[in-house]
């Protein structure tokens, strides 16, 4: 039997077969994001993202099966770590929700990662920024509407349907980052971020540690 069957000592095998494949998913993943971020997402084929990621289109399509699978998945992956930065500033177990804090997170992540909010707020292709917007804003909206639905049970915000709340909060913090860093250069974060938060402890009564005490019952006389 000839060394090459016998696989002898001194002889190992090609990484290809040894390869986790979850670190070939992994890259494919970081040259998407890469690349979509520098050429948009029209512009880039599933062949130039196999490329740079040292992997054959089969290996892209087992694990995406489309182009457009792969910006959702790009996209939902985005929007976690948005949502995952926002609640690293989440309260305590019985401090008050800071919006500020939040938001100024999320306005931080945005500007680490402008390239990719770009592209996935102004895109050639209508499908692909349709799939990309909505992969992403699912991972948001979910974090804050579980959030919300949290804090109201323990007071710290008012009584609501958490759910709407985490939608519409969405479009406004979506609409202030995109006037701030797509729209805009930046320069004005510090503004944008000042009114966002101001709009967002009205719209969902966020309370301070000073207020945190039911309020009493007031009786009022009839008329």
């Amino acid at each position: 039997m000839s060394a090459a069957r016998s696989g002898g000592a001194g002889r190992s095998r090609p990484r290809a077969r040894t390869r986790d494949p979850e670190d070939k998913r992994a890259r494919v993943m970081d040259a998407a994001r890469r690349l979509f971020s520098e050429r948009g997402y029209a512009s880039t084929t599933t062949a130039h993202v196999a490329r740079d990621a040292g992997v054959s289109e089969g290996i892209l399509f087992h694990h995406f099966g489309s182009k457009a699978d792969l910006l959702a998945e790009v996209a939902s992956d985005y929007g976690l770590g948005l949502a995952l930065a926002m609640f690293e500033a989440a309260p305590g177990p019985i401090e008050p929700p800071s919006a500020e804090a939040m938001l100024r997170r999320a306005f931080g992540y945005v500007r680490k990662h402008g390239a990719l909010a770009r592209l996935l707020s102004i895109s050639a292709d209508e499908t692909g920024s349709f799939v990309a917007r909505r992969a992403s804003r699912k991972q948001i909206v979910g974090a804050l509407a579980r959030g919300f639905d949290d804090w109201s049970r323990r007071g710290l915000v008012r009584p609501m349907d958490p759910q709407i709340v985490a939608e519409l909060l969405y479009a406004l913090v979506e609409e202030a980052l995109m006037q701030c860093f797509v729209r805009g250069d930046g320069s004005r974060e510090e503004d944008y971020l000042r009114e966002a938060v101001r709009c967002v402890e009205g719209a969902a009564s966020f309370r301070s540690p000073q207020t945190l005490s039911p309020e009493p019952n007031v009786t009022r006389s009839p008329k």
